[in-house]
């Protein structure tokens, strides 16, 4: 790729998304749906740093920030990796196939590029968890003002989780069935989990919430 998906302006990385391009596609919206959603709990968590009515939570919010920023940069890189994995697939494909040892080759080819490309999707997933585990902790003590933001991450990371799975299933889909059961497996748990901890982070926010919450400014 001669640039990269995720340097480029939100404009246009919408607009080629749209387009007849093959990528960015599914697997590169999830990621960045994901690094969205971290953000945003970054973002709430940095937003309790330095303020009086926060203080006491000060220290909690500085060692979330510092665990999120590797998540957001690792899912912002997933961009990237997806569509780089999809251009391997799409190569393996383009092999030839005329004679018995060229479609051995190809189908071994198809097979090393599908089980590659799924470890994008499986990353993605694993990063989502990584940053859900964070939420409902912060839908405790971030800063009241900025407790729509961390619904937004819940909701965000949720979203990332589910395309992620969508997108190994697909991978899957074309692999031997041991494989394919076990990705399908593995990534149910791990969606299980990210909606588990989006919902507590949800409901931890809804118990928070009263009347002119968000006229309140620490």
């Amino acid at each position: 790729m001669a640039k990269r998906f995720a340097e480029m302006p939100v404009a246009e990385f919408v607009d080629l998304a749209a387009s007849g391009e093959p990528t960015p596609g599914g697997g590169g919206v999830a990621a960045l749906a994901g690094a969205l959603g971290a953000a945003m709990a970054s973002m709430a968590a940095n937003f309790t740093i330095g303020r009086p009515k926060c203080a006491e939570f000060e220290e909690k919010a500085k060692k979330t920030v510092d665990a999120l920023a590797p998540v957001v940069s690792g899912l912002r890189d997933a961009v990237d990796a997806d569509a780089e994995a999809f251009l391997s697939i799409s190569a393996a494909y383009k092999l030839p196939k005329a004679d018995d040892a060229g479609r051995a080759a190809r189908k071994r080819a198809i097979t090393d590029a599908l089980v590659q490309s799924m470890a994008v999707p499986e990353k993605v997933l694993d990063l989502a968890l990584e940053a859900a585990m964070l939420l409902p902790g912060l839908a405790e003590y971030a800063n009241a003002n900025l407790l729509s933001d961390v619904e937004v991450a819940a909701v965000m990371l949720e979203a990332a989780a589910r395309a992620a799975r969508i997108n190994i299933l697909v991978n899957a889909s074309h692999l031997p069935d041991r494989e394919r059961t076990a990705a399908g497996t593995s990534s149910a748990q791990t969606l299980g989990r990210v909606r588990r901890l989006a919902g507590d982070a949800l409901a931890a926010v809804a118990a928070r919430r009263t009347p002119g919450l968000y006229k309140e400014r620490p």
